[in-house]
């Protein structure tokens, strides 16, 4: 028996110390985007970073010898075409906002995934998702009130906050489409499609508005590539074996993170107002996302 409680404690740590990877990789990813000079466009990091990853993933797909359109190109390409508006918007919001508030907008997609799984996958909107999405807004709007961002000395604008929660609602979406592909699709052709349907329609905008990288931003580029590559290795890992509130909780470990560089890299400024709202919204996630996994 003590050998059993040792082995599963010992899973548990291999599992978490994963995670605390894969948020540690996430968040070193968005330093990558912030420090880039705006006059790289957003669709070319994007496209830049979907080409990294269509070249990993493909080579892995390779050595696997698995079929490498999938049972359902059409669904598997929304997929991909969700996955990809949502890195545009979270980019743009990663550049355009503080690296703080920027990633606690983010991390509201589980309690969006809550009530469109209930609407798209007839799953049922329970209590908790009820609590969790009052949770969540309760956050957002102590994190965005005025006084807030007045004390903080921070000026948003609309458009980048609008664009910030589309993100998190797009991310929400590819969510639910990946949970109906995995019941008949490999993971990664899952994975697969998302570069793959950025790189074709982000194509023709990139080449009319090619900017051409210097050395510098071609290193961050790179960064952007490799640590989101990481990060989701490490991610598919500790999500393994924990259950969804220890490993909600460890993923949330990516605010705080953000919140630190953006601290250390970016002048930026927390009070214990953003403490508070990011509290109210990791608890919302974690009662919304252990919702989801308890049904998946």
């Amino acid at each position: 028996m003590n050998n059993f409680i040792k082995s599963v404690l010992d899973r548990k740590i291999f599992n978490g110390f994963n995670l605390v990877l894969a948020s540690l990789f996430f968040s070193i990813m968005t330093i990558c985007v912030k420090k880039i000079d705006e006059r790289i466009p957003i669709f070319e990091l994007v496209f830049f970073r979907s080409v990294f990853s269509l070249f990993i993933t493909s080579l892995i797909i390779k050595k696997r010898n698995i079929k490498p359109w999938g049972n359902d190109p059409l669904l598997l390409s929304l997929r991909g075409f969700l996955g990809t508006i949502a890195l545009i918007c979270i980019f743009f919001s990663i550049r355009n906002l503080p690296l703080g508030i920027s990633t606690v907008i983010q991390y509201t997609y589980p309690i969006f995934i809550s009530l469109f799984a209930g609407l798209f996958i007839n799953e049922k909107i329970t209590k908790n998702t009820i609590i969790a999405v009052i949770m969540g807004w309760l956050g957002i709007l102590i994190i965005l009130s005025p006084g807030q961002l007045l004390d903080l000395k921070i000026v948003l604008e609309d458009l980048s906050v609008l664009i910030a929660f589309s993100g998190a609602i797009c991310t929400a979406l590819a969510y639910i489409t990946v949970k109906k592909l995995s019941l008949t699709e490999d993971i990664f052709i899952i994975i697969k499609y998302f570069p793959l349907i950025s790189i074709v329609t982000l194509f023709p905008a990139v080449i009319l508005n090619w900017v051409t990288p210097n050395i510098v931003e071609l290193i961050w580029i790179t960064g952007i590539g490799l640590f989101t590559q990481l990060g989701q290795t490490f991610l598919t890992i500790g999500l393994k074996n924990l259950k969804a509130s220890e490993a909600s909780t460890i993923n949330y470990l990516q605010v705080i993170f953000g919140s630190m560089w953006g601290v250390l890299f970016f002048s930026e400024i927390i009070n214990i107002n953003f403490v508070i709202g990011s509290s109210f919204v990791l608890f919302g996630t974690i009662i919304s996302t252990s919702k989801i996994l308890k049904n998946t």
